[in-house]
């Protein structure tokens, strides 16, 4: 019985090891999708696109005549800056196994939630020049793609954990001694009481 509960728990391990690899990469994938969208239309007026790379680092080409509608934004900056770091937390967790734990799940998870509001943002904190009208502009799709990434790679996260908490469940039942039956209980008392009986006996002929 001990046999079997080991085997099973090794079994167990090895498929949450692999699943685990598998959720992780997926993250990671998913994360340089949305780093990508930088090179997407993040603002459009009824003529002209301006990537993510211009609303983050400032410039703009209008025509192929390089303008300067905007400034450096920290905020989108910062947007992408995020997907990066979760991306970095994924890939530790993926190289170190004994930093995937319940809470570096949640705080990758954590990370791309406020990347993907960020997306969204993207045109309330671009830094336009003084004589330039922001109202002109509208989101492109590009912040767009780059929040759903945000949301695929949060409920990526949440796979992981239900996952895991699943697998640690399934440990403890298989771990856990199950409850003698009332036939069982009866015969080990039985057998422990013939037991007792037998020594005694052994005891008087000596």
């Amino acid at each position: 019985m001990e046999n079997n509960n080991e085997v099973k728990e090794t079994l167990m391990s090895k498929t949450e090891e692999k699943v685990t690899i598998g959720i992780i990469i997926m993250e990671i994938f998913i994360g340089l999708l949305a780093i990508l969208t930088i090179f997407l239309p993040a603002l459009t007026t009824s003529s002209e696109s301006y990537e993510g790379v211009f609303t983050a680092f400032g410039g703009g080409s209008n025509g192929g005549i390089i303008t300067q509608f905007f400034k450096f934004s920290f905020g989108n900056f910062l947007t992408y800056l995020l997907v990066v770091a979760a991306m970095v937390l994924a890939f530790v967790r993926l190289a170190v196994p004994q930093t995937d734990n319940m809470i570096t799940r949640i705080i990758t998870g954590g990370i791309f939630f406020v990347a993907g509001i960020f997306f969204i943002l993207n045109k309330a904190m671009t830094v336009m020049n003084v004589n330039v009208d922001k109202n002109i502009f509208s989101l492109g799709y590009g912040p767009l793609l780059g929040m759903i990434a945000c949301i695929i790679d949060i409920i990526i996260v949440g796979i992981d954990i239900w996952f895991s908490r699943r697998i640690g469940l399934i440990k403890d039942d298989v771990e856990a001694p199950k409850p003698l039956t009332e036939e069982e209980l009866r015969a080990q008392v039985m057998a422990e009481i013939e037991a007792e009986n037998k020594e005694k006996e052994n005891n008087n002929n000596e």
